[in-house]
């Protein structure tokens, strides 16, 4: 059976090239039902708009279990110059 050309399923990556706040996901229409972030390469911070108190540790892996908006989402590098990489994974949450 041939896969469909479009998912209901989001993937989507993002590499550090500088140690500034990112905002990964620009639309903020993409809801996720669930969502799983991966960190490679280096830690980072997360958190949101105002402020990146948490830390994921190189090759984790946090995940929410409940409707998530990446758009809302906010990461930057733990320490200056180690420049980390995430993926967001999740199902597309149907309305």
């Amino acid at each position: 059976m041939p896969v469909p050309p479009f998912s209901t399923f989001y993937a989507k990556e993002y590499t550090f090239s500088d140690d500034e706040p990112h905002r990964i996901e620009d639309n903020a229409d993409v809801i996720l039902s669930s969502c799983n972030v991966h960190v490679y390469d280096n830690d980072v911070k997360y958190g949101n708009s105002a402020i990146v108190p948490g830390i994921v540790r190189t090759n984790a892996v946090i995940w929410f279990d409940a409707p998530v908006r990446p758009f809302d989402m906010v990461f930057q590098n733990n320490v200056a110059g180690s420049n980390g990489r995430i993926v967001i994974i999740g199902p597309l949450y149907k309305r």
